[in-house]
């Protein structure tokens, strides 16, 4: 990651941005290795976003043996511990990462390269490693609060070149239209079995503590086993289940934050005409993908997909539900899912049946230049063609095409 950040020039030159991450080398536990890889990782994606290119975390690991004075502890259950917990942020992340390494090495200059593998150099899997359980994906969600939707602030600004001074706290505004670059802001994760909300943005879980004899609201490092973390969605409200059993609380004529962003609270759970929270799943949330005009976008047509105007008003027609934990791109009208089988430019972009194993349906949303990358076949992104009632195809990505710079929103938002 170092050479990109000192040499920025690198971005516009590649394909696609690899970057390596080892918090092992960074004088870190176990236990911050996995997210301090995220905070790393997010300061290269937001580059990489503005470069208009995808980027991978080509390695990431840790060793299970030797000393040095930039490791903090090089072991097997240090190793067990950052394996769950980086699988894990893989999977909520999206990452198309690469572990390192497979095997230890009977060779090597030190003890602590040789012993990076998952499995001993016999090709026996490591018992840390094989107690690793991730579980099934999560369900992506939007909390809405009226017209406003509950967000928690990234690490690494999307608009310059600095940390967040804000990370992690919660707040609530408009929902993102366009290029926000703060997207991810108001994608959470719930997790039903544990009944956690995880930050997609900040890594972070939903959390209400006790601080000065009452509760604050804010995101903290995830534990299944902090009741502070645990919620309970009935009613129209979403209630903390820890002792105070508040309930998150949004109220549009509270002061706002020196950034102008409303307050989210947690106050008594009194049927307050502030706590109504709707959990609204990703899925089935209908967006509007439009380019070039805010009247002109995307639209299911015929078992075809095309650039149409707003002369066309078949609104559901114009709809699409976007999940990004599986990233696909699901039409309303048909039910079906953007399909292209082939990474080639001027490559084909059809409507099939949606299947969240098929790697030809995997988008990902450039929420800094408008551009919707194919998410396996590297270099390519959505483009529309340069006249109305034309079929959208695969194009070389570039963020300076207009024909790939989308304007994605809600259809409740009001913008």
């Amino acid at each position: 990651m170092d050479m990109y950040t000192m040499f920025p020039e690198l971005y516009d030159e590649v394909d696609v941005v690899a970057v390596n991450q080892f918090s092992f080398w960074e004088k870190k536990t176990a236990e911050e290795g996995a997210h301090f890889t995220f905070k790393r990782f997010q300061e290269q994606e937001t580059r990489a976003k503005r470069a208009g290119k995808l980027i991978l975390l080509h390695e990431a690991g840790w060793s299970t043996a030797g000393e040095d004075p930039v490791v903090t502890e090089a072991s097997p259950r240090a190793q067990g511990v950052f394996t769950q917990d980086f699988l894990t942020l893989a999977a909520r992340q999206n990452l198309n990462a690469f572990y390192f390494a497979a095997f230890d090495l009977t060779f090597g200059s030190t003890l602590i390269e040789r012993n990076f593998g998952i499995h001993y150099s016999n090709r026996t899997l490591k018992p840390g490693v094989d107690a690793v359980h991730v579980g099934p994906p999560l369900q992506a969600v939007r909390l809405w609060a009226g017209d406003n939707v509950i967000k928690a602030h990234r690490y690494w600004n999307a608009d310059d070149d600095s940390v967040n001074e804000n990370f992690g706290h919660v707040y609530a505004a408009k929902p993102s239209v366009g290029r926000s670059g703060v997207w991810d802001d108001e994608i959470w994760l719930w997790d039903a079995e544990s009944s956690i909300l995880y930050s997609k943005s900040s890594n972070q879980c939903l959390e209400s503590s006790s601080e000065n004899n009452t509760q604050t609201l804010r995101t903290s490092p995830c534990s299944k086993d902090n009741r502070d973390q645990k919620w309970s969605v009935a009613n129209g409200n979403i209630a903390s289940q820890n002792d105070a059993n508040f309930c998150i609380d949004v109220d549009v004529n509270r002061p706002t934050t020196p950034d102008g962003n409303l307050v989210v609270a947690v106050s008594p759970c009194n049927e307050q005409p502030t706590q109504p929270i709707s959990i609204v799943p990703a899925a089935d949330e209908p967006l509007k993908i439009g380019i070039k005009t805010n009247g002109d976008g995307l639209t299911a047509f015929s078992g075809n997909v095309k650039w149409k105007t707003n002369r066309h008003s078949d609104s559901e027609s114009r709809q699409w539900f976007y999940d990004p934990v599986i990233q696909s791109i699901k039409s309303k009208s048909s039910s079906q899912c953007l399909d292209a089988s082939k990474g080639v430019n001027g490559g084909d972009v059809l409507l099939a049946n949606c299947d969240p194993a098929n790697v030809n349906q995997k988008w990902v949303l450039n929420d800094i230049t408008g551009q919707i990358h194919h998410a396996t076949h590297f270099g390519f992104s959505l483009g529309a063609p340069d006249d109305v009632d034309e079929l959208v195809r695969l194009l070389w990505s570039d963020k300076n095409n207009v024909n790939q710079q989308w304007n994605i929103k809600p259809v409740k938002a009001n913008a």
